[in-house]
């Protein structure tokens, strides 16, 4: 499934994103710098760029400085794959806390999830108690991440 966007992105918009990705942390004065944009414009499509939803703001926190020294990816195959039990399974792990991103997927198992915990006796309370509550999941499979020299939050494409 594609999404069409809402609009054109132009060569400036594209720079923009490009700056974002690179930095973050950017003021609006060295963006408008980096792309020859004065303020007003910078202004006007950044709101653009938000307001379509085309670029998105949040809040990243290095799991590892704040404690959270395990970082999982975990394989749910759900006993039966329909929209209800699909639905509650998400209502159900999105509201845990270490359950840090959820994605449906296609293939081998039903869903992948990003788990971020303190260490190994906090992801087996997780397994072992949250998830044991589950009756929808069949199969739980584990990866531990050792580290991750590369994260992007997106790119665009040509």
């Amino acid at each position: 499934m594609t999404i069409e966007p809402q609009f054109e992105l132009d060569r400036i918009d594209r720079r923009i994103i490009e700056c974002l990705l690179e930095n973050a942390s950017l003021s609006n004065a060295e963006i408008a710098d980096r792309v020859g944009l004065t303020a007003a414009p910078l202004s006007r499509r950044l709101a653009r760029l938000y307001n379509s939803g085309i670029i998105r703001q949040a809040v990243i926190i290095d799991a590892a400085r704040v404690g959270l020294g395990l970082q999982a990816y975990v394989e749910i195959t759900l006993d039966r794959t329909t929209p209800q039990v699909g639905d509650r399974f998400i209502q159900m792990v999105g509201r845990l806390p270490e359950v840090v991103e959820i994605h449906a997927v296609a293939g081998d198992f039903d869903f992948l999830l990003k788990i971020s915990v303190r260490d190994m006796a906090d992801y087996k309370r997780l397994i072992w108690q949250e998830f044991d509550q589950l009756a929808e999941i069949k199969t739980i499979r584990s990866t531990m991440v050792f580290d991750s020299p590369k994260i992007s939050y997106g790119h665009l494409p040509e």
